[in-house]
């Protein structure tokens, strides 16, 4: 058997409380020290492989400088998504002045299997479902899962979807988690459609008539796109983008097509302008607004992302949609106020609807939503996650319905440990990234109606924070460029010790506060 690999690295290079990357030939490791010594962990985020050395330490956390996933620095356990495992650690040794990492991955402890005789039951494979599913396996649940799901593929990373995939030809099984996801953690998979959802019986039944139960209901349907009325909209060549079949129709529609019209400039809209723009097709973006995402970032963020995107071949249109032009196949998109926009594809990115409807004697909120208590339940034994939930969020006191991706796989684990019984009020905060093209917009805490907006840097040169107030709270930060501060931000924010309006006036830097 061949020696496991050493790599060595002087002590007084990796700073007291810091981070260094350490490497032999093509191997990698990181090196973490504090006062209680140094710790060797793999090198790359087991989400998407982002480098952690690049991360950031806020208190005892090491946060992904990608996507925030985060780690305890103590052991490199798991203690925030989108990572859906635990960093592989190694064993460390002194020789003089030198540390020395052997890659030879030190065994996890592995958790006394437990409630052997329950059985959950999780409606869903999205991000929140295979959250909840993978946390349960990882804190030792021994009993029966069962994920229900009307998708035939196994869970797949949703938010690959509008980004890279659409740049050029991408395989499908680049999206999936693990090809052999239900094997690997023991969960029977159900395929169908469900028609009703009874919460007080914990009993799912499906179109085909089958009858579904469990000790504990997951309930993790997800969301819809929303398709407006326009006629027209269902003519070939037009597309919506909200699940693996949606991008791998539009991806390969895009092969033999010149030009593009975009119905929206959200998050997905402008992704997949951005992306498709890469791929040499000529992408048109028609809204409403003068400025996108003005309502949620203010005018001076979402100018300046509307100036990037125009810098990169993006083409803005103002109006509202009056009919979507074509015979058998769409040929343009047509305004009320008489512009015409040629096309040979159209993305409607209209927005999403929660999946609701099955949920028997559910009371829908005004935003789609289904309201739960301050632990994510909707009645004994029965959690809500994801888009459908409205619940209790915790900076800005407000009850949130949040379509957030990682956020959806932190109600995911909160609810596992539910289940095993091991936590009390769901606190994490929301955050969600944006792959506008090739700049990370990076937004953190929920402020769907804010008084005054603190800016630090310039949105112009895309290097900035932005501090969003309402009354006596800061309860959101958006960013491109800084993210150290960021994510110090963050991190204070989910320990409900985010910094006042006042302190964010005076320029206080979230860092000093960890």
């Amino acid at each position: 058997m061949a020696e496991a690999t050493e790599i060595r690295h002087p002590l007084e290079a990796i700073p007291l409380g810091g981070m260094v990357e350490a490497a032999s030939g093509e191997a990698k490791v990181l090196l973490v020290r504090d006062a209680s010594g140094v710790r060797a962990f793999q090198a790359k985020c087991p989400h998407l492989g982002a480098p952690l050395a690049k991360g950031e330490i806020c208190g005892g956390r090491l946060y992904c400088p990608w996507h925030k996933a985060a780690f305890a620095l103590s052991d490199g356990g798991l203690e925030e998504p989108p990572a859906l495992e635990a960093l592989t650690r190694y064993p460390v040794r002194i020789e003089g002045d030198a540390v020395v990492a052997t890659l030879e991955p030190l065994a996890h402890p592995i958790p006394a299997p437990r409630d052997p005789e329950t059985r959950v039951l999780v409606v869903g494979t999205g991000a929140a479902a295979v959250a909840c599913a993978t946390s349960l396996r990882r804190l030792g649940f021994a009993g029966a899962i069962t994920m229900v799901g009307r998708e035939a593929h196994p869970p797949y990373d949703r938010t690959k979807l509008s980004k890279q995939f659409l740049a050029k030809p991408t395989p499908a099984e680049k999206t999936l988690l693990e090809p052999d996801f239900y094997a690997a953690h023991r969960i029977e998979p159900v395929h169908g459609t469900v028609a009703r959802i009874e919460p007080e019986a914990r009993r799912v039944t499906l179109e085909d008539g089958r009858a579904l139960t469990g000790d504990a209901l997951v309930i993790a349907t997800g969301s819809r796109a929303v398709v407006p009325d326009f006629p027209g909209a269902d003519l070939d060549g037009v597309h919506t983008l909200r699940s693996l079949d949606d991008a791998v129709h539009l991806s390969a529609a895009a092969e033999d097509a010149k030009r593009v019209v975009v119905i929206g400039a959200g998050f997905i809209g402008l992704e997949a302008a951005a992306f498709l723009t890469k791929r040499g097709l000529d992408v048109t973006v028609l809204a409403r607004e003068a400025v996108p995402f003005a309502k949620r970032f203010g005018e001076a963020v979402g100018a300046a992302l509307k100036r990037y995107h125009a810098g990169n071949g993006v083409h803005f249109a103002q109006g509202k949609v009056a009919r979507i032009a074509g015979a058998a196949r769409v040929e343009a998109v047509e305004t009320e106020a008489g512009e015409r926009l040629p096309a040979d594809i159209v993305l409607i990115g209209a927005g999403a609807a929660p999946e609701t409807g099955a949920v028997a004697g559910a009371s829908v909120r005004e935003d789609g939503g289904v309201a739960v208590d301050s632990a994510l339940r909707l009645a004994e034994n029965v959690w809500l996650a994801g888009d459908i939930a409205a619940f209790p969020e915790r900076a800005s006191g407000e009850t949130a319905r949040i379509e957030h991706w990682r956020l959806a796989q932190q109600h995911g684990t909160h609810i596992a440990r539910q289940i095993l019984n091991e936590t009390g009020p769901f606190a994490g905060a929301p955050f969600f990234w944006s792959n506008q093209g090739d700049k990370r917009l990076d937004y953190g805490g929920y402020a769907p109606g804010f008084d005054r907006i603190v800016l630090r840097g310039s949105p112009d040169e895309l290097d900035f924070i932005a501090y969003y107030v309402r009354g006596e709270r800061v309860t959101a930060a958006c960013s491109i460029g800084r993210n150290s501060e960021f994510t110090a931000f963050l991190h204070l924010l989910g320990e409900g010790r985010a910094p006042s309006p006042a302190e964010i006036d005076a320029g206080v830097d979230p860092r000093t506060r960890i």
